[in-house]
């Protein structure tokens, strides 16, 4: 045991190291991401792999995935790079059905106490919005969650037509953790997917400005490479210079104040009656007793349900109504 002067422990403690700049000078041996180069067309791709979890955020991938973007950042040949999902989709959000345990990765400031989750996403994506190359994001399947906020800060978005985008748990726990909708969505469709958790189409997504194109799922990693290399062919430096500068416009505007101001809400929420009995069915999945699927459906069903009324009224109103 070792002594105490004050409150000073002489215990005998692990050596300081220091992770310099050194540590992104190349990719590690990463197990959840992939990570490609292709200096002809100056394009780094970081692929999300966990398809059997359908990408799902858990820390692991989240430290390789910011390892990764920091690499390509510090390679002199990198003027873009891509972010993209394997399997099914991009990816379904955050995992917490078993792979958010208590190591987070360290993004800064870890923010204890309350709202600490929603600050210390916040924390972790403005390193995207701070970076100094041009993300494209890569989108199919499902982006939920979670993964819309790594959509939300990545500078270009393509998708597939029937790719969903959206933001489930809002109907039952304290999410968002970043108030997004309001910066890349029409008002009207901001506020809806707010307050009923309803996800739209990649196609409707591409009408809304929220994404640059919408491209069929067969042509979209086609299409990537050949929009990537487009953008590749400005060089980095003069791309950091411009994304600072748009980046400013928008910080002007208040977005880091609205999202700070929606994550320090997040104790409110997360102390809400209903939010807690819904954070201990959620519980469930990870100590297995309930599925994933099945959790889904308890949430999402009478919503499914209801938006099929809607639909079936507002198809019968259109066979009724003149030309």
């Amino acid at each position: 045991m070792g002594k105490e002067i004050g409150k000073v422990s002489t215990e005998k403690r692990e050596p300081f190291e220091i992770h310099s700049a050194n540590w992104y000078k190349k990719p590690l041996d990463y197990q959840v991401v992939i990570y490609e180069t292709n200096y002809e067309t100056h394009v780094a791709t970081i692929t999300l792999n966990r398809p059997e979890k359908r990408n799902a955020l858990s820390h692991q991938l989240r430290g390789e995935l910011f390892h990764a973007l920091k690499v390509a950042e510090g390679d002199e040949e990198v003027n873009v790079i891509v972010i993209k999902g394997e399997g099914k989709c991009f990816s379904a959000g955050y995992d917490f059905g078993g792979g958010m345990g208590p190591d987070e990765p360290d993004f800064g400031s870890q923010y204890p106490g309350g709202g600490h989750w929603a600050r210390y996403l916040i924390n972790q994506y403005w390193q995207i919005w701070e970076l100094s190359k041009v993300v494209i994001a890569q989108t199919h399947g499902h982006v939920l969650a979670g993964a819309t906020e790594l959509c939300f800060v990545c500078d270009l978005v393509v998708t597939t037509p029937d790719c969903q985008f959206g933001y489930p748990p809002m109907r039952n726990v304290s999410a968002p953790d970043l108030m997004w909708f309001p910066w890349a969505l029409p008002p009207r469709i901001a506020r809806e997917m707010v307050y009923t958790g309803d996800s739209i189409t990649g196609e409707d997504a591409h009408r809304h400005g929220m994404v640059n194109y919408c491209v069929p799922k067969e042509d979209i990693d086609e299409f990537v490479d050949v929009y990537a290399q487009r953008v590749g062919r400005i060089h980095w430096s003069l791309h950091t210079v411009r994304k600072r500068a748009m980046q400013k416009a928008y910080e002007l505007m208040g977005i880091k104040e609205a999202l700070e101001i929606c994550a320090l809400m997040q104790p409110e929420l997360d102390t809400n009656e209903k939010v807690m009995e819904a954070y201990e069915t959620e519980r469930k999945i990870g100590r297995g007793e309930m599925t994933m699927r099945e959790y889904t459906a308890f949430r999402d069903g009478p919503y499914r349900e209801l938006r099929a009324q809607e639909q079936a009224i507002l198809d019968r109103s259109r066979k009724t109504s003149p030309l």
